[in-house]
C-alpha cells in the first residue's frame, strides 16, 4: 500500500491542471465547449493511474494497457490543442506528468511527441495554423516535456517498493510440507492430549507422584486439563481463583514447591509453568503426593527439566488443534450463511405466496382455504426448524462462554420457540474442557434436541450436565416418541475420546441419552486409598 500517498499527490495535480484549464475556458466563454475535452482527458488519465497502481501484479499486459490509455489521453489532448482555444493547451500537462511518474523519461518524451503533431495537423485542417498558433502549440509541448521530466524526477526520488512474490502458493506448500515433516518426527504427531500424557509419563520416570496433570491456558483463558493421572477430575482449586495453591505459578510463572492442607490428606505439591517460545506462560505441570513423603528441591528441578522438554510439543499441538477447530467452525459458519441467504429466503417467499393464495381463497369462498391454512402452518414449522438448524451450525466456543452456558441458552431458545417445558440441572467447576470436546458434546446435545423437536408428542425436555474437567457427564431425555437407538451413536467422535454413550427409556415412549467421559490417563476413581508412597531408597 506504499503507492497510496503517491497516487493521492498525482490525483491532486491532475485535478489542479483540469481546474486551471476549466478556469481559462470559463474566462474565454468556452466552458461548455471545453468541458467534454477536459473530462475525457482526465478520465483516460485516471483510468491509467488506477491500472498502474491498484494492483501488485506488474505484468506485460498491464503495462501495455497503461501505455494505451496514456497514448489515448495524449491524442485527445493534441486534438483539443488544435481544435479549441488557448486554454486547451494546458490539457497536455495531465498525461505528460502521469507518463513521467509511471514510465520515467521515456513516458515524458512519448506524450509530447504524440500530442504535438496531432495538434499541428488539427489546426492545419481547421485553417487555424498561423505562426502565433504554432508558437503557442510549441510552448505547450515544451511545458509538457518539462512537467513529464518533473514527474520522472519525483518517481526517482521515491524509495523502491519491496518485491512481492505473487506465487504465495509455493510458500504455503513449503509450510505444509514442513508441518508434515514435524508431525512425522513427533511421537504423538499433533495430538495435544497425547503430548501431555507423554510429559506425565516422563515426570513419572523422574519421581513418584500420587496425582499429576497438565493444565493449559493462554493469557487470561481458563485452565484446561489436557491429561491427568491418579484421579478422574482435577482435584486442585482453579488457579484463577484468589488464594489458589496454583495461583503463584499460574500468575507469576515461577516454579513452586509448597504444601496444600485443604484436601482430605495434607499434600506436598509442585507446580511448574509451561512456557511458549516467547517465554509466556501457556500452562502448568502439577503433581502432588501425601505430606508423609514430601517433594524435595531436586524433584522440583527435575520437574522443571520435564516442563522445558515438553512445553514446545504441547504448545505446538494445542495451536495446531486450535487451527483445525477454527477451520471447522468457519466451514459451519459458511454453511449457515448460505442456508440463511438461500433456502431460508426462498422459504419465506414461498410463505408469502401461500398467504396471498389463502386471502384469495377466503375472498372467493373456495374449499381450498382450509387446506391452504394447513399448508401455511407446515411451511412455518419447516421454516422455524430451518432457523434452528442455522443457529445450531453457528457454534462458537469462547473462553467467556462455557459448555453449560451454551447448552442453557440453546435449551431456553428451544423451549420459547416450541412451547415444550424444559428443565436443566448444571454443575461446573472452574476448569474447562478442551474446546473440541465441548463442541462434540454440544453436537450430541443438539442431536437429541433435534429428536425431541421432530417428535409429535414431546412435552418435556430435561438436561443434566456435570462438568468436573476432565470428567464430564451429560444426561438428556424427552418424553416424546423417539427414533434414536444405540446404533445412532456407535461412530460418535466422543467414543474415540473415551466417552461412553448409553440409550435409556424415559417416561414411557420417551428416550434418555447418558454420556460419560473422563480424561485419558485418568484413574478409575478419585479415592485416596492405597496412595501412600514409600520413601525413596
Amino acid at each position: 500500500m506504499k503507492w497510496m500517498p503517491h497516487l493521492a499527490v498525482s490525483t491532486r495535480l491532475r485535478l489542479a491542471f483540469a481546474l486551471l484549464a476549466g478556469m481559462f475556458a470559463y474566462i474565454d466563454g468556452n466552458l461548455l465547449a471545453g468541458l467534454p475535452w477536459i473530462l475525457l482527458v482526465l478520465t483516460l488519465d485516471l483510468t491509467a493511474a488506477g491500472l498502474a497502481y491498484l494492483t501488485v501484479l506488474d505484468t506485460a499486459v498491464r503495462r501495455a494497457q497503461v501505455w494505451a490509455l496514456l497514448c489515448g489521453s495524449a491524442l485527445v489532448a493534441g486534438l483539443a490543442m488544435g481544435y479549441a482555444g488557448g486554454w486547451a493547451k494546458l490539457l497536455v500537462l495531465i498525461p505528460a506528468y502521469h507518463a513521467g511518474t509511471r514510465f520515467r523519461h521515456r513516458g515524458a518524451l512519448v506524450v509530447p511527441a504524440l500530442s504535438a503533431p496531432i495538434a499541428l495537423l488539427t489546426a492545419w485542417q481547421l485553417h487555424r495554423l498561423d505562426p502565433a498558433e504554432a508558437v503557442s502549440i510549441g510552448l505547450a509541448v515544451l511545458l509538457a516535456l518539462l512537467f513529464g521530466m518533473l514527474g520522472a524526477w519525483s518517481h526517482a526520488l521515491e524509495p523502491e517498493a519491496p518485491t512481492v512474490d505473487a506465487n504465495v502458493a509455493a510458500e504455503a506448500g513449503l509450510l505444509l510440507r514442513r508441518l508434515h515433516e514435524l508431525a512425522d518426527t513427533l511421537d504423538t504427531g499433533f495430538d495435544a492430549p497425547a503430548s501431555a500424557e507423554m510429559a506425565l509419563q516422563d515426570l513419572a520416570s523422574q519421581m513418584r507422584a500420587a496425582r499429576s496433570a497438565i493444565l493449559v491456558g493462554y493469557g487470561t483463558d481458563p485452565a484446561v486439563p489436557l491429561a491427568i493421572r491418579g484421579a478422574d477430575r482435577t482435584p486442585w482449586p482453579d488457579p484463577t481463583e484468589p488464594g489458589s495453591v496454583l495461583g503463584p505459578a499460574w500468575h507469576n510463572g515461577t516454579a513452586t514447591l509448597t504444601e496444600w492442607t485443604e484436601d482430605l490428606v495434607g499434600r506436598s505439591l509442585l507446580a511448574v509453568p509451561l512456557n511458549d517460545e516467547n517465554g509466556h506462560r501457556m500452562g502448568l505441570l502439577v503433581a502432588d503426593r501425601p505430606l508423609v513423603t514430601p517433594f524435595t528441591a531436586d524433584d522440583l528441578d527435575a520437574a522443571v527439566v520435564v516442563a522445558e522438554r515438553h512445553s514446545t510439543n504441547i504448545d505446538l499441538s494445542v495451536l495446531f488443534a486450535g487451527l483445525r477447530e477454527r477451520a471447522g467452525l468457519e466451514e459451519r459458519e459458511r454453511l449457515a450463511r448460505e442456508m440463511h441467504d438461500g433456502i431460508a429466503q426462498e422459504m419465506v417467499a414461498l410463505g408469502f405466496g401461500i398467504d396471498s393464495l389463502r386471502r384469495t381463497a377466503r375472498n372467493q369462498g373456495s374449499a381450498l382455504a382450509d387446506d391452504l391454512d394447513g399448508l401455511r402452518e407446515e411451511v412455518s414449522r419447516v421454516l422455524a426448524d430451518l432457523r434452528l438448524h442455522i443457529a445450531d451450525l453457528r457454534i462458537a466456543v469462547r473462553p467467556d462462554t462455557g459448555l453449560g452456558a451454551m447448552i442453557g441458552a440453546r435449551l431456553q431458545n428451544f423451549g420459547s420457540s416450541s412451547g415444550v417445558t424444559t428443565r436443566m440441572h448444571l454443575s461446573e467447576n472452574g476448569f474447562r474442557l478442551p474446546a473440541h470436546t465441548e463442541v462434540l458434546i454440544y453436537r450430541l446435545f443438539l442431536q437429541v434436541l433435534a429428536d425431541a423437536r421432530h417428535s409429535l408428542n414431546a412435552t418435556t425436555v430435561e438436561v443434566r450436565l456435570n462438568v468436573a474437567a476432565p470428567r464430564v457427564e451429560l444426561w438428556m431425555g424427552h418424553n416424546g416418541t423417539s427414533s434414536l437407538t444405540e446404533r445412532d451413536f456407535t461412530d460418535n467422535p466422543l467414543t474415540g475420546l473415551g466417552g461412553e454413550i448409553v440409550v435409556e427409556p424415559y417416561a414411557g415412549d420417551g428416550v434418555a441419552i447418558r454420556m460419560r467421559m473422563r480424561g485419558r490417563g485418568g484413574a478409575p476413581s478419585a479415592t485416596l486409598s492405597n496412595e501412600r508412597i514409600p520413601q525413596p531408597s
